[in-house]
């Protein structure tokens, strides 16, 4: 495993690549996912520091997202990525491992088994640091500070819930986005550290839905319009 040293100076890089990337997928972001990745990597078997590597160029899409205005795949930025890579001082031989992590999380059709690649075992540990960051006290600020950049409301009784599941792009409030995906993310882990992690994160959720549901019903006096009991 290299250095922390290493490290910095991509997260260095990055920092600079991802300036336009919205709120909810900032250097913060990239942050807590090196993190997550790398200790999902290490209780894994897998190297902590290729991990947290690929966490730091996962989002390169958003950033060009941002630019053009359109969905962007992973595989669409690899270049750019792997400029980053060069510019941070990455080893050339990491270079193609850690994208094909990144690619492989934007298929969702990765294994995450012991005979699997590493690239897409570590892709399975990188998926699941970018889940749990979507769960629990910080996927609840996450959503409410994005909620509010792009103007959605708390709650929007004349929206409701979408049915038919998350769609991508503004939903009809911060709370319906709760129920349309992140309370999906709990069955979406890949790796047994990282369900064991989103266990406490998805009752995290719940609660904060449990509270809110109460005080939406405190304020209005009854229950007609408030948010579904999870």
């Amino acid at each position: 495993m290299s250095g922390a040293g290493e490290l910095r100076r991509l997260r260095d890089v990055v920092a600079g690549d991802m300036a336009g990337a919205d709120v909810a997928h900032d250097l913060g972001h990239l942050d807590r996912v090196a993190g997550l990745s790398a200790r999902l990597a290490v209780r894994e078997g897998l190297d902590g520091f290729v991990a947290a590597v690929a966490a730091y160029v996962h989002d390169h899409h958003r950033a060009a997202e941002a630019r053009l205005g359109r969905v962007v795949a992973p595989a669409e930025v690899r270049d750019d990525a792997r400029d980053a890579l060069r510019r941070g001082g990455v080893a050339e031989q990491l270079w193609d491992p850690v994208l094909d992590a990144v690619e492989a999380t934007g298929r969702y059709s990765f294994s995450e088994a012991a005979s699997a690649p590493t690239a897409d075992r570590i892709a399975a540990c990188l998926h699941d640091a970018d889940m749990l960051d979507a769960m629990g006290a910080t996927g609840i600020a996450r959503a409410f500070a994005y909620g509010g950049a792009i103007g959605e409301p708390l709650w929007d009784p004349a929206t409701g819930v979408a049915t038919g599941g998350y769609r991508s792009g503004p939903t009809g409030s911060v709370v319906a986005h709760f129920h349309e995906k992140l309370l999906r993310l709990r069955g979406e882990l890949r790796t047994a550290a990282g369900r064991e992690m989103g266990e406490r994160r998805h009752a995290a959720l719940e609660e904060f839905l449990r509270r809110f549901r109460e005080e939406w019903v405190d304020a209005h006096g009854d229950s007609d319009g408030a948010p579904p009991r999870v």
